[in-house]
């Protein structure tokens, strides 16, 4: 399967998440905020990244811009997780192949739909 990274700053749903994208056989790695997201990203490669929006440091949405500019990231496919209107968020992340908007609370069977449906079909 894929090595997947996700940054979310809420440890019960970050356990959660890798949790259950382990039990179908991602390879998992986290970052608890926009920073080592960007690091982690840079060094690992994870073909996909599910990333909160507003984490402390620096904004899920701010990292993925970061990566967008680098050679070695861009085009990573990233789902965002945001507790806000996912037309709010496409305003501040955009929107396009490799962008996926879900809302909080996370409905567990779109997420693994979205994950499956980014890793098939990615940017």
């Amino acid at each position: 399967m894929a090595l997947i990274l996700i940054a979310e700053d809420a440890p019960e749903l970050l356990d959660m998440l890798k949790t259950i994208l382990e039990s179908r056989g991602h390879q998992v790695a986290t970052a608890n905020d926009g920073v080592e997201m960007i690091e982690k990203a840079k060094s690992l490669h994870p073909k996909l990244i599910i990333s909160d929006i507003m984490m402390p440091g620096t904004y899920g949405s701010a990292a993925f811009k970061t990566l967008q500019d680098d050679p070695y990231t861009k085009g990573t496919p990233v789902i965002f997780l945001t507790a806000v209107a996912p037309e709010q968020a496409a305003k501040v992340v955009g929107e396009g192949p490799g962008i996926m908007i879900m809302h909080k609370p996370v409905d567990i069977m779109a997420l693994i739909a979205g994950v499956n449906q980014m890793l098939a079909n990615p940017a």
